[in-house]
């Protein structure tokens, strides 16, 4: 999904306070799970959140893009980091905390797919360990046809960011242009990314056939939710 553009990723995600909400997880953790100590970072990214919470806890991660791997495992000497999809996998290891965030759940298309994935999350908890999940848009935020753009202003390396936001279904449809701007050359590239619009009922309700107890904080750490959930 970022394997043209897993280099850029922490430029063009500049405007997030990752420390800030490394700080607020943390805090959530401690009064969720006062004695928690290590953390698996599910669809991890670059590993900006991680990166902060590895002051705190014990943190490891899996995410899809290897590019990612890589790049998160030069930040972190201390974690390991694996190429995973979240929806079937297997680590040697069990984790107090499993997170995953920044909305990457709505990359699982199928609703079977959500609930795999919270089994794979129940699956590498520890006794008394939670789940914390921050979801995509529901169907009534998404709105079609909203122009975006992003940049990135340094002195030999300019990129623009643009989209439109698209439907299909219960499926939101982002196809993002990038011109990257070197002192050699400008480049177009484009990605499309889709991602299902799940109703807060229904992630529920995949919590629920996952037999995982949960409840819903509509706020959560960066205005999008977040489900917090317990075996």
């Amino acid at each position: 999904m970022f394997s043209k553009t897993a280099k850029y990723y922490d430029l063009i995600y500049a405007f997030k306070d990752y420390e800030k909400e490394a700080k607020d997880i943390k805090d959530l953790i401690k009064k969720e799970h006062p004695t928690a100590k290590s953390i698996l970072d599910v669809a991890c990214g670059t590993a900006e959140h991680a990166k902060y919470l590895s002051r705190e806890f014990q943190i490891d991660g899996i995410d899809m893009e290897p590019e990612f791997v890589e790049i998160a495992q030069s930040k972190i000497s201390t974690a390991q980091f694996w190429q995973a999809d979240m929806s079937d996998f297997s680590l040697p290891q069990r984790y107090d905390v499993v997170q995953c965030l920044f909305s990457s759940i709505g990359y699982l298309q199928e609703e079977q797919q959500v609930v795999d994935a919270l089994i794979c999350f129940k699956n590498h908890l520890n006794p008394n360990g939670i789940i914390l999940v921050e979801p995509w848009f529901t169907p009534e935020q998404w709105i079609v046809g909203s122009p975006h753009m992003v940049t990135v202003d340094l002195p030999d390396l300019k990129i623009s960011r643009m989209n439109t936001s698209g439907l299909d279904g219960k499926i939101s449809k982002i196809h993002f242009h990038y011109l990257i701007g070197k002192p050699e050359r400008v480049e177009h590239l484009t990605e499309d990314h889709n991602l299902a619009l799940y109703t807060v009922d229904e992630m529920l309700s995949f919590f629920e056939e996952a037999e995982l107890n949960v409840h819903y904080d509509p706020d959560g750490i960066f205005g999008r939710g977040l489900y917090i959930a317990k075996s």
